[in-house]
């Protein structure tokens, strides 16, 4: 059973959020979906988790404004961020250019197969970023997607809204629990690109992750420490040639191992493959 977004609360000039709650059977978790508003149309920023919970989206969008919605930006692929997209029907999805063939793989297929989505209905991003986009939606209210680098997947993208100091920032940061990763995750280049979410931020920026509650620049700081530690720790781990199924009592882990266990064996193949290890004879 789907679960119906939450309405859209004010948490800046001109955006709003909504909380939307995992389908039943996909845990209790929920996701932010951001929604931007102009003077000419609206934005939003994320899409729920089926088509179902899309077209939901879209009738609280008219609580806020009649206008029209003209684009949804996609933080990144996952089901819970980007499978509602097809069911809110706007003239333009934005994401990342490594998005759109993930969404058309087996991948996807499989994903969209267990939360009981069909992979058809799966969104085809109409603009694709390499490293950023800007949309005007009229009265001063600018929208830019930037890449920043690879993290939490490969196809991260935080939304600035400019002159409201305003950035959604995906799962590269979370407030409801740690930063989560999983197979398709980058642990090694993570902190760097949290680096550069920091350098878009001041200390009255509004940071909207991808669940939980508004952080501020000094809990992206405390979350960059943790998550470069992590990186060091995995280094560390993959130096010494431990085993994924041993790492949890071998390491010393700055996040709670539950966060980290999925992105694991991603983590230590590309330390490895980062560090390559000389051993003799070399021919």
């Amino acid at each position: 059973m789907t679960q119906r977004p939450g309405p859209f609360t004010a948490v800046a000039d001109h955006v709003y959020v909504s909380v939307v709650p995992f389908p039943d059977d996909q845990g209790s978790g929920a996701v932010n979906v951001g929604l931007v508003v102009g003077s000419e149309a609206a934005l939003l920023v994320d899409a729920g988790a089926t088509p179902e919970q899309g077209r939901q989206l879209r009738e609280e969008v008219a609580a806020v404004t009649a206008l029209p919605v003209t684009a949804v930006v996609l933080t990144h692929a996952h089901f819970d961020h980007a499978f509602g997209a097809g069911g809110i029907d706007a003239p333009a999805v934005i994401a990342h250019e490594t998005v759109g063939p993930w969404l058309a793989g087996p991948e996807a297929a499989a994903e969209a197969e267990r939360v009981g989505v069909d992979q058809l209905s799966l969104p085809r991003p109409r603009r694709e970023v390499a490293v950023a986009a800007a949309v005007d939606l009229g009265g001063g209210v600018r929208v830019e997607a930037v890449h920043l680098g690879r993290g939490h997947t490969d196809g991260d993208l935080v939304v600035v809204v400019a002159g409201a100091d305003v950035v959604f920032a995906g799962d590269l940061v979370e407030s409801s629990g740690p930063p989560s990763y999983g197979p398709d995750s980058y642990a090694h280049e993570w902190p760097a690109t949290l680096d550069g979410l920091i350098g878009l931020t001041t200390e009255r920026t509004v940071i909207l992750p991808g669940h939980g509650a508004p952080l501020d620049r000094e809990a992206v700081f405390e979350q960059r420490g943790r998550v470069a530690a992590v990186s060091g720790e995995i280094s560390r781990l993959a130096g010494l040639g431990v085993r994924p199924e041993d790492a949890e009592e071998r390491g010393t882990w700055a996040l709670p191992f539950s966060a980290v266990r999925e992105g694991l064996a991603a983590g230590l193949t590309q330390a490895r493959a980062a560090d390559p290890q000389r051993r003799l004879p070399l021919a």
